[in-house]
Formats: structure tokens, sequence, C-alpha cells
């Protein structure tokens, strides 16, 4: 039997200051206590420099003298997302004054934002989530690897279904890409590379021999030898995606190898890793990050998509009496209160007025009552959104949150034909089915007994 089949392990770290462990981030936010006086201001911005608007601020006119030499400059790069949003935030915010303790922090708010932006930001983002509030003493940038949509919302909680769709929708993997010498095993986070394992195999056998029995040796000993090799690969994986002290915990995992190579890998994996294997691509081991991130992607993406369409249809399966599902904002939102949801199930763009009184807590779906529900003060009842408080709610309790995401994908060439005002924006599957019970519904810990309302313990 061949033996010690490595040559070299090597373990590489990427210190990125973009890397962060979503997840923890979101519900340390969510744990912030509410400020119905002066509101949070939530910002997300997609900090692409084309952004959602291409463009570049044109050069300025050549002088006289400049006008026969080549010029090769184009302009300097601008941030469209945030030239249309420091328009509508400047606006919003004025309708907050011109004094008060919620135009004082939104405006102390901004200027923190602006000098954040201009001056602290690292400019490898693609994306970044801000959340705001000077009375609270607030001030949280979260820097992305990944684009967000562009938007703000001020509220008495803050806005974080952009954080969590970005932690979402782009869930920690891991890529092995291996042939018969060598293995690169890349753990993902984001679009960022966090750490990488390689390795190397040794020469074993070295010397071809012609011939008989010594050729059936000689090719029984290299098999040997790729075995031994793949089960090294097989083990190392499994001992990077259960490291105790990992910050995330990655989701799948992708193979780049040929048929051998992936037939030995398989059978040395470990069940815990077949269960997060979605498939084998074809690259050669040559192949560096940014091209094997790309053959990657779209697995990963369709595995994403798989997940939101089953857990629509876990929703609908359960929601009724005797089972394990609420769908609709009122249920959810009882639900979520009353600790039952397993998994909160929501469109990305899912949007429903709500109110709550934080001094009780008590929450409702619609805007404020005139009169206290519970016969407590009126005066306490603030207005919020269902879409906040669910996802606030939820992180609060541990549970999972799986934001479906509503657009189709399209291709190059239809993105660049002019949209038909009068036609629908195309929704997924799986939101169309979401929006026949509210946009809104939940899996929960336990099923409800018969006539059992969510809002039994």
């Amino acid at each position: 039997m061949a033996t010690d089949p490595v040559q070299q392990i090597q373990e590489l770290e990427h210190d990125t200051p973009l890397a962060q462990d979503l997840g923890a981030t979101a519900s340390r936010l969510a744990a912030l206590p509410p400020s119905p006086e002066a509101p949070y201001l939530t910002v997300s911005l997609d900090w692409r420099q084309e952004g959602s608007a291409p463009g570049r601020f044109a050069p300025p006119e050549p002088k006289r003298s400049e006008r026969r030499a080549p010029r090769e400059e184009d302009g300097a790069p601008r941030r469209p997302a945030w030239q249309q949003l420091r328009r509508d935030l400047d606006e919003a915010i004025n309708s907050y004054g011109p004094r008060g303790a919620a135009f004082e922090s939104l405006t102390a708010d901004m200027e923190r934002l602006t000098t954040y932006l201009d001056e602290e930001l690292d400019p490898a983002a693609q994306g970044v989530v801000v959340v705001a509030c000077q009375h609270q003493g607030v001030f949280e940038p979260i820097p992305l690897d990944v684009p967000v949509t562009t938007g703000f919302a001020v509220g008495p909680i803050p806005s974080l279904r952009p954080l969590v769709h970005a932690a979402e929708d782009y869930p920690p993997y891991a890529i092995l890409a291996a042939d018969q010498r060598e293995a690169f095993l890349w753990l993902m986070e984001g679009q960022t590379w966090d750490r990488s394992v390689q390795l190397e195999a040794t020469g074993y056998p070295r010397k071809q021999q012609q011939g008989g029995w010594s050729q059936r040796r000689f090719q029984n000993r290299a098999d040997e030898r790729v075995e031994a090799f793949a089960r090294t690969i097989a083990e190392e994986t499994r001992r990077a995606f259960e490291e105790v002290n990992a910050p995330v915990r990655y989701e799948y995992l992708i193979v780049a190898t040929d048929e051998v190579m992936f037939t030995a890998l398989n059978a040395g994996f470990h069940e815990t890793i077949k269960e997060r294997l979605l498939g084998q691509i074809r690259l050669p081991i040559e192949a560096n990050i940014t091209e094997v991130t790309a053959a990657a992607e779209p697995l990963v993406e369709e595995a994403e998509r798989q997940r939101e369409i089953e857990a629509v249809q876990a929703v609908r399966d359960g929601a009724g009496a005797g089972a394990n599902g609420v769908a609709g904002a009122e249920d959810t939102l009882t639900a979520l209160q009353t600790g039952q949801v397993m998994t909160l199930v929501m469109n990305d763009d899912f949007s429903q007025a709500a109110w709550a009184d934080y001094s009780l807590p008590l929450y409702g779906v619609g805007n404020p009552p005139g009169e206290h529900p519970a016969g407590g003060d009126a005066a306490s009842i603030v207005p919020t959104m269902v879409e906040d408080e669910a996802v606030r709610l939820a992180l609060q309790i541990g549970a999972d949150v799986e934001l479906v995401r509503s657009a189709v994908p399209v291709g190059q060439e239809e993105q660049e034909q002019i949209p038909d005002a009068d036609q629908p924006t195309p929704r997924s599957e799986a939101a169309r089915s979401l929006d026949d019970m509210g946009g809104i519904g939940a899996i929960l810990r336990y099923a409800l007994d018969e006539g059992q309302s969510t809002a039994d313990l």
C-alpha cells in the first residue's frame, strides 16, 4: 500500500476588511434598543463605480494649449447610486425639520455617513450597509464584497433586510480543485476567499517499469497512491468544514476535477460532506480563483433558488391548524413574538405597514389604531414596517431567514432591451407562490394543535 501520499499541506488566510460574519453582525444590530423619539437611518448602497446607473463624470474641458495633444482621460469615476440617494435622503430628513430630536439626530447621521463614504470606506467594497442613530450613539458601517440594492429606511428600529439579504444570498461555500498531484480547497465568503488549503502529492511511484508483472505492480501502486491522496484531501476537507472555531458554516462544496479523481474523492468524503456536495465542474488545475468562482457560482445560485422554492412549499404545506406553518403578515408576526418560528420566509420586495408599542411589546399590522388595543397609552404606539419587525424578531429568537428572490434572472441581451412600461416585471415562481399567501410566512418549530392560534403558548 502506498504510504505518505502527501508531500506538503499549506494553509493560507486572506485578510480583508470586507470579510465579516454577517449573520453575527445582523443579530447584534437586531438587539439594538428601539428609538421611537429619534429614528434609525439605515442606508444600503451599491458601491460599484458603475452602480445601478453606469456613467462617469465628464472630463474637464481642455485648455487651448492642450487641444492638440492627445488626451486619454475619460473622466473621474462616479458613484451614481450615491448621487441620487443623497438627494432623496436630504428630502426625507428635511421633512422632520426644521428642529426637534428626530431632525437633529438624522442631520448628524447624514453628516457622519457622508464623511464615511467620502473618506473611510474601503475602495474595494462592492456594497455597503450603514445603520446610524446619533440619538442612540449608533453608527455601524458594514462594507461588503457583494453589491446590494440601493435604498434607505427611516424608522424606530434598524432595517436589517438588506444586510440579511447579502448574507443569505451569498452563502459561504467551498471549491475543491484537484488532480492526482495537487489540490486546492478554497473557502469562500461572499465573493472573497477567506482561507485556502493547498496539498501537494509525492511523486511515488517515480519510474514506470515496462511490461508484464512489473507494469501491473506499478499501476497498482500508482492507483494506491491516488486513492491515498484522495483520502487525505477528503479528510482535510472535512476538517475545514467542521473546524470547531470556524466563524461560519460552509453550506456547499463544489469539486473541480476529472472523473477518476472525483470517484476517488467521493469514496473518501464523510457523509456530512456528501450532504453538501453540489456537483462537479471541469476546469484545469491551473485555473485561478476568479475562473474557478465564475464556474462555481451558477451552481450555488441554483441551489439557493431551489432552497427558496422548498421553503415556500413548506409554508404552503404547513399553513393551517394542525400543521407547522403560518402565512400572512398578522399570523407571522404573532408567531415571531411568541418564539414559535423556526424559519421566516419572505419575498425580498415584500412591504406592509405596521405599528408597535415597544414598552409592552405589542405589534400589529396596518396603520396605528386610534385606541390602544391592550388598554395602554395610545401615545406609545408608533408606525413601523412589517418587514423590518419580522426580520428583527426572527434574528432575536435565533430563527433562520429565507428571503425569496422576486426578480427573474435575465441574460445580457434582455438587459440591453428597453422594458415596456405596460408590462409587469417578471417574478420568480417562488415569489409568485408566496404572493398568494400574502408575501410572508413562517415554518414553525412545532405543529399547532387543531384550533390552536399562533398566539397560544
